[in-house]
């Protein structure tokens, strides 16, 4: 990459991230009681004020106020991409392939959903330009076999066609949604091998390699707790790929008879997950604070500008899951307290 592309991801993602939420701003939005005084505090003192501009005055629907913070996220990654040079574009469109597999999987929830009948994913406007197929005909497809149709000749086909119910048989979502998601992992790591060598592949591998790991405590600790899974049906939802965490410790974590020995084996890990008297845990809260520090140190202290625009994705992804959480407490009448405890700053 150019030092002048380099050197201009670097500062503009710095800049970006200079100006996210703070303390005193979490403290100002947990006040609020309802979903149009976050809007207004948010359009006035906050970086949100373009994206939130759109809503007048009157009652705001959290639906849309979810869909706008997700396209303000798509909006700030791209700020960035337009500085990447030809060579390394192709990293850092990496974030369309997330996106993309978001909504597919959106779409089959909804086909092997009786509930949502009649329900429709809404398709984000500024994806369209980006996709790598016509998104906007996902809004056609009734049932599996035209979601086939549909995606015919795309890199996703192959896993849709292995995962396709036969007769009776339900679909394993869980099982499809893993598939999806190691296209996305293998063509981040198909690229990264490619473009970069030493110490700048090393660490965008292991920011992914993290990500993994994490997201398999997660599964494991929810498999173990809530559905009492055997250790072979939890294999089989893992990404066995290793960071911090040695094979032989993650296969102890996946064999503990239960949740509770899952949390004193994982308190003995390099991540020391401790809990507290009760033995009760926030398991995704506490994964996501890890994958936050190392981002945000990663953000900022590199001077590598692949490494920075990851970890800036990583941090502001968790600033608006912070959004998120809030409306969320809002909607189920918890207390600020409650809410708080859920932050990640």
């Amino acid at each position: 990459m150019s030092s002048f592309s380099s050197n201009a991801i670097l500062a503009k993602a710095r800049s970006m991230y200079s100006r996210r939420l703070t303390e005193s701003n979490y403290e100002e939005l947990l006040k609020r009681r309802d979903v149009t005084d976050i809007v207004t505090y948010l359009k006035s003192d906050t970086v949100y004020s373009d994206i939130l501009s759109t809503f007048k005055d009157g009652v705001v629907h959290r639906g849309q106020l979810e869909a706008l913070l997700n396209k303000e996220i798509f909006l700030r990654l791209n700020r960035l991409i337009r500085y990447a040079s030809k060579k390394e574009l192709e990293f850092y469109r990496l974030s369309i392939t997330e996106i993309e597999i978001q909504l597919l999987l959106q779409k089959i929830r909804i086909i092997n959903s009786k509930i949502y009948t009649g329900y429709e994913i809404e398709i984000p406007d500024y994806l369209a330009k980006y996709a790598s197929f016509n998104v906007y005909s996902l809004l056609g497809v009734e049932d599996y076999e035209g979601l086939l149709i549909c995606l015919r000749g795309t890199k996703y086909y192959d896993a849709l066609v292995k995962f396709q119910p036969k007769e009776d048989e339900p679909l394993d979502s869980n099982l499809l949604e893993l598939e999806l998601k190691h296209i996305y992992y293998y063509e981040y790591i198909t690229t990264v091998k490619k473009l970069y060598k030493g110490k700048k592949q090393k660490e965008l591998l292991t920011m992914l390699n993290t990500s993994i790991e994490l997201q398999n405590i997660t599964k494991i600790y929810r498999l173990k707790k809530y559905f009492n899974a055997t250790p072979d049906q939890i294999r089989e939802t893992l990404f066995m790929e290793s960071s911090r965490i040695p094979q032989s410790k993650m296969n102890e974590l996946i064999e503990a008879k239960d949740a509770s020995e899952f949390l004193r084996l994982l308190a003995d890990s390099p991540y020391k997950l401790y809990i507290d008297d009760r033995e009760f845990v926030f398991i995704e809260y506490y994964t996501e604070k890890i994958k936050y520090h190392l981002a945000r140190r990663y953000m900022r202290f590199s001077t590598d500008s692949a490494l920075v625009y990851m970890t800036y994705k990583i941090v502001y992804q968790i600033e608006i899951d912070n959004l998120k959480h809030i409306i969320e407490g809002l909607r189920y009448g918890e207390s600020p307290q409650q809410i708080a405890k859920m932050l990640i700053y």
